[in-house]
């Protein structure tokens, strides 16, 4: 009986420990950037340019008689290609660069970004991003070692940043007859979170399956977010005397991505509904891409 009872007591504190090391785990690092204190001194003696004096490029005028060509387009961002890089790290925030999604999230925080549903109908809070997020706090009551009663553990809620592996964005190609030339514009992004699914057991438990999940965060209404985005700071390796801003990055078209749908297709249909392989979808993407320009020199005059 004695055998058993230590058992279950190693058990217990096994199970305690595991719980607090798992919940605990991405907010230490968290805990220790609030701590860290921000440096007195500007780090180098070079002239440096201030990233929020700098104002957005204004899109060319364009009248709705000029349009005689518009297409709506889908695409998804895969942040694990390494052109995407600059729009997926640091995953750990620093003093200097903030990824997208932290971009984001301090924008929604400052009142400068709203976030919204996937339809525009309604605004989400920091709360309902939280939650998407999975990073509220949590309580979880366990039953003491000694039997005398119930222990209560709080778990603070944090962002896992590195869960934000895909953007969806929206976006319309026209052609203007003015300029004789093929525009875009971005409308929305969404940042879609990447996690394992967690089930629960039939004791009450949490586990992580094998299985991976997609949920979609919240879409920002892109023309209204490029002032913060323009004065925001893009992650780069390669150069830093020529920084970029993320509404540069977006503007100049510094990523790759795939079509997944397209405007005024049979029954809203995505590509990959009608395609029977990752192979045939990605060529379907290209071919849709190839279309629109193909469009473009459609409409020019020799």
């Amino acid at each position: 009986m004695k055998k058993k009872n230590i058992l279950h007591i190693i058990l217990g504190l096994t199970f305690s420990f595991t719980v607090l090391a798992q919940e605990n785990i991405s907010t230490a690092q968290n805990t220790e950037q609030q701590d860290k204190k921000k440096s007195l001194v500007a780090g180098t003696n070079l002239p440096k340019k201030n990233m929020t004096d700098r104002n957005v490029v204004p899109y060319p005028e364009t009248e709705e008689a000029d349009i005689v060509w518009q297409r709506k387009i889908w695409r998804a961002v895969e942040l694990s290609e390494k052109i995407n890089h600059p729009l997926y790290f640091p995953t750990i925030e620093t003093t200097t660069y903030k990824s997208f999604i932290q971009t984001l999230i301090d924008g929604v925080e400052k009142g400068e970004i709203t976030a919204y549903n996937e339809d525009y109908t309604d605004t989400l809070t920091m709360k309902d991003i939280r939650e998407q997020f999975d990073a509220q706090d949590k309580v979880y009551v366990e039953e003491k070692l000694d039997g005398s009663g119930d222990t209560t553990i709080f778990v603070t809620g944090s962002f896992s940043w590195g869960d934000i592996k895909e953007l969806l964005i929206t976006e319309e190609w026209f052609f203007d007859k003015r300029y004789s030339q093929m525009f875009v514009r971005i409308v929305g992004i969404c940042p879609v979170r990447v996690f394992q699914r967690s089930i629960t057991t039939a004791d009450g438990d949490e586990e992580r399956a094998g299985e991976y999940s997609k949920k979609q965060l919240f879409w920002i209404y892109y023309p209204d977010a490029r002032n913060f985005l323009a004065k925001s700071i893009c992650y780069t390796t390669k150069n830093e005397a020529a920084p970029m801003s993320y509404d540069d990055v977006f503007q100049r078209r510094r990523f790759s991505s795939r079509i997944i749908s397209e405007g005024l297709s049979m029954n809203n249909r995505h590509v990959d509904d009608y395609s029977r392989s990752g192979l045939e979808s990605m060529l379907e993407s290209l071919r849709l891409e190839g279309e629109i320009m193909n469009t473009e020199h459609d409409f020019w005059e020799y």
